[in-house]
């Protein structure tokens, strides 16, 4: 549909929400774009009758440049240019504006097949290398806090939403994406749907269901604690996206989740008990223009 003129020409009618469109990324070799991602966290705990408020901004913004195009296999470099992270209430996380630091100038590279799905990432080792420099422990926890599957994630949530088949207003289609995040093992099970398209740009709901498994201990943790029970659940896991079809590409999209569960931990034969509630709210919005200079 993008490669045909009389047809891009009528994306404005009535009549062209009802023509099948492919929902993919046109990219070639040499493409520059950024994207600024904007995450707001709010995470309430109750710990030993004790509660616990947090707040958390993230504001990052990425450049990603187009190495090569092949039928099979993109390929793409990000790098951050910039990451500030900012918390709020009566818990102060020590190293939080150090990490934001670290960030700048880090670079990963993913290639994408052709339905734009990551199937390798490129220079993680060197990621950690300027995250961690040669601190063994800071790598450790970089590795924990931004493993492989979660820079991977940073790709697909550009690049890996849409069908690899045309879709019509109305059309839904499922995509499960798995990542490792802060120790935690999720599984994220995504229904989309096409809602409209107007003046050429795509609007996209999606809701999705999440799982979360984690492992024998959790990054923060002190030496000698271990998790002993582990239940989280999303009340609300959902999002919209918006797809310029002229353009082929994504232009925005959003992500809504409410969380909560319980933990216990084990230290010295004791259990503490604790309960979490998390509220995130993200937004993306790519252009052409460098956020931070334009």
């Amino acid at each position: 549909m993008r490669t045909a003129t009389f047809l891009l020409a009528l994306i404005a009618t009535p009549a062209a929400a009802q023509d099948a469109i492919t929902l993919k990324w046109s990219l070639k070799e040499g493409d520059k774009f950024f994207a600024k991602n904007v995450t707001d966290m709010d995470m309430s705990m109750m710990v030993m009758g004790q509660a616990i408020d947090i707040k958390m901004n993230i504001t990052a913004v990425q450049r990603f440049k187009i190495l090569a195009a092949k039928q099979d296999a993109t390929t793409v470099e990000m790098t951050t240019l910039s990451m500030e992270m900012t918390t709020g209430g009566p818990v102060n996380i020590p190293g939080v504006g150090a990490l934001g630091e670290r960030m700048k100038g880090a670079i990963l590279t993913a290639v994408l097949d052709d339905n734009m799905t990551v199937t390798k990432i490129q220079g993680y080792d060197k990621f950690l290398d300027k995250l961690a420099g040669d601190d063994e422990a800071m790598r450790k926890q970089m590795q924990q806090q931004f493993s492989e599957s979660t820079m991977s994630q940073m790709f697909s949530q550009v690049f890996s939403f849409g069908n690899n088949k045309p879709v019509k207003v109305g059309d839904t289609w499922p995509r499960t994406e798995k990542m490792t995040v802060g120790g935690l093992d999720s599984v994220v099970k995504m229904k989309y749907k096409l809602d409209s398209i107007t003046d050429g740009i795509a609007k996209m709901g999606w809701t999705g269901d999440m799982t979360l498994k984690a492992g024998a201990t959790l990054p923060g943790l002190p030496e000698g604690f271990k998790v002993d029970k582990f239940e989280m659940k999303a009340d609300k896991l959902g999002g919209s996206m918006k797809f310029d079809t002229k353009a082929g590409r994504l232009t925005e999209s959003t992500q809504d989740a409410d969380m909560n569960g319980s933990i216990a931990v084990a230290v010295a034969g004791q259990k503490i008990d604790m309960t979490m509630k998390i509220k995130v709210k993200q937004k993306v919005v790519i252009d052409d223009k460098n956020p931070i200079k334009d």
